[in-house]
Order: structure tokens, then C-alpha cells, then sequence
């Protein structure tokens, strides 16, 4: 059996992420879900059955995701790119506790999706759609749920910062 770690500070929580290479995560406000989003009817951060509408690559009648590999749920692969959105959480979580969730890259992640890298930001990955002929959006949301329930979660990750 592998050896047993425990860290208790911000300096390990880093030390966690520059350790772990195939490490992705995403801050969660407490009581949030991981990986789905609440339903927002109109704006930017319109969502359709709990998944963004600027996230993804919606068809016109928004049944269907097409596969694009620089759109995605959002993770952060990098200690700086965590700290950076983390401090964006923490700015809209108005005094609400902020909990890292995190999965290894290499988990058994769903066929049609990939952790794929952001070209234009670096410690940035999507988990993006890259199943040729794309996926209906009822089969992205199962998907999503089964990549949260593989998560982990760090409490009160947002308190690192």
C-alpha cells in the first residue's frame, strides 16, 4: 500500500497540487454541486439541466453538445490557476465557505469526455466534449454527476488564500 499523507496548511495544500501533476480541481462554494449548476433562465450563465450554456457548444435548439476541445467545465491543474480562481470564488461566496473539489486526470472519466488543455491559459483544463458526433445534453448531464461522484473534496480549500 502507497504512503499515507496529511496536510494542514496553505503551504501544503500547495505542495499537494505541485506534487500531484495529473491533479484537477475546482473550487465549489459549500453546498454547491461540483460539477452542475444551479438553474439560471437568461444571461451569460444560463444554464440548460444544470450545464452552462457558455461552457459548452450548444446546437440551435440546445438538445445536443457538439464536441469542441477548448470549451468545458473548468479545472485548474496548477497551484497558481487554483489560487487565482479561488480568489474569484471567494469574492462571490460572500463569507460562505469555499471546498476544493479534485479528481486525478486519470480516473476513469466517461467515454466522450477528456481533460484537454487550454491552449490560452496555462495550468488551465476543460473537461470537454470530444466524442466525434457529440452527446445529447441529458447524456453530458449523467456524466457530469458521475464524474462528481468521483471527486474529492478538501474543506475549506478557499481558506488558503
Amino acid at each position: 500500500m502507497g504512503e499515507l499523507k496529511q496536510y494542514k496548511c496553505l503551504t501544503d495544500l500547495e505542495k499537494i497540487v505541485s506534487e500531484i501533476k495529473k491533479l484537477r480541481g475546482r473550487p465549489i462554494i459549500r453546498g454547491k454541486h461540483p460539477t452542475l449548476y444551479e438553474d439560471r433562465a437568461d444571461g451569460k450563465y444560463r444554464t440548460v439541466m444544470g450545464i452552462r450554456k457558455c461552457d459548452y457548444k450548444f446546437n440551435i435548439d440546445e438538445t445536443w453538445i457538439l464536441p469542441d476541445r477548448q470549451m468545458g467545465l473548468s479545472f485548474s491543474s496548477s497551484w497558481e490557476n487554483l489560487k487565482f480562481v479561488l480568489g474569484m470564488q471567494a469574492k462571490r461566496a460572500k463569507k460562505k465557505p469555499v471546498d476544493v473539489f479534485w479528481i486525478l486526470s486519470e480516473a476513469d472519466i466517461p467515454n466522450g469526455l477528456e481533460f484537454v488543455e487550454d491552449e490560452k491559459n496555462s495550468g488551465h483544463y476543460f473537461l470537454a466534449v470530444t466524442k466525434t458526433e457529440g452527446m445529447s445534453i441529458e447524456e453530458l448531464a449523467r456524466k457530469l454527476e458521475i464524474v462528481s461522484y468521483r471527486m474529492s473534496v478538501i474543506r475549506n480549500g478557499g481558506n488558503c488564500i
